[in-house]
């Protein structure tokens, strides 16, 4: 899978620092930021022990900001995901979100 600034991953050896963001990207290596941590982590694109975070229509996901929204439709472009639904604390539907926090 290609790698693409922003995209979320989660460690699968210490998942304990919770969802992670690319925030840099060279020939061999990635860097994650960890927000809940305040960590960064430098991997190897080859093997690297990272798997990509992906919702599904019908999940709950919560915004940077603290809302969350259920999920219809998932969107791709240039490798980053966009997620669009509704509101729950509003209602409002067909609002999109890019950046989730896991909680």
């Amino acid at each position: 899978m290609p790698f693409t600034l922003s995209q979320c991953w989660i460690s699968d050896t210490e998942s304990e620092l919770g969802l992670g963001t690319i925030v840099a990207l060279d020939t061999r290596m990635i860097t994650l930021f960890f927000p809940a941590t305040g960590e960064r982590r430098l991997y190897a694109r080859n093997n690297s022990p990272i798997t990509r975070v992906m919702f599904n229509p019908g999940d709950t996901i919560c915004s940077h900001k603290g809302w969350q929204l259920i999920v219809e439709e998932v969107k791709t472009d240039h490798g980053l995901l966009t997620y669009i639904g509704t509101r729950l604390d509003t209602q409002e539907s067909g609002v999109a979100m890019r950046k989730v926090l896991l909680g």
